[in-house]
């Protein structure tokens, strides 16, 4: 297979629960690079995120994060900082860019940023045109054989994001996953 010279970044949120038009907001980020069709473990970015709201019940359900967990972690600032950086001539993809981006966007917008501008692309968007149907990121790494489960937690998540997107790209190439490159310059609320 022949990979591009593109540094591809599988990203992963966790948050407080599903809108961030209600107050919910990241706790959880990991961005996992890959090269050339390979993981690169020293590039990779894990960290909870620490938003000064409350999590809701069910959420904390999901992923096992508490309040007590993030207590000490760093703010919505440094992090949009970190993802910056990493988003510079780099290709995010995500599984359901629209729901992280979105999250991101509120976090920039309560911090005082601007909205990240990015170029991405997206592992659902790729498995509704490849099975006619969205297919959750749990049946993918089932199907494909990916041995790291999906957790709900973000480094896990972001990890199988990215063996899904190998996946992809090593069956298709690059001209047919380039077709998924999509642009992000935040939305309107």
């Amino acid at each position: 297979m022949i990979w591009d010279e593109n540094v591809y970044c599988a990203v992963d949120i966790e948050t407080t629960g599903i809108d961030p038009s209600a107050g919910d907001r990241i706790i959880e980020i990991a961005i996992i690079p890959v090269y050339k069709g390979k993981i690169v473990k020293e590039w990779i970015y894990s960290s909870l995120v620490n938003p000064k709201v409350g999590i809701q019940t069910y959420a904390q359900g999901v992923h096992k994060i508490s309040i007590k967990d993030i207590e000490q972690a760093p703010g919505l600032d440094e992090i949009l900082s970190i993802v910056r950086k990493y988003s510079k001539d780099t290709i995010f993809v995500f599984h359901n860019a629209r729901f992280d981006l979105t999250f991101l966007d509120y976090a920039a917008k309560e911090v005082g940023q601007l909205p990240l501008d990015i170029f991405y692309i997206d592992t659902l968007e790729i498995s509704q045109n490849v099975y006619g149907k969205r297919r959750k990121l749990e049946s993918l790494a089932v199907e494909m054989k990916i041995n790291h489960k999906v957790t709900h937690r973000a480094f896990d998540d972001a990890y199988v994001t990215a063996n899904v997107f190998i996946k992809f790209f090593e069956k298709f190439g690059w001209e047919i996953i380039h077709e998924f490159l999509r642009r992000w310059a935040g939305r309107e609320y």
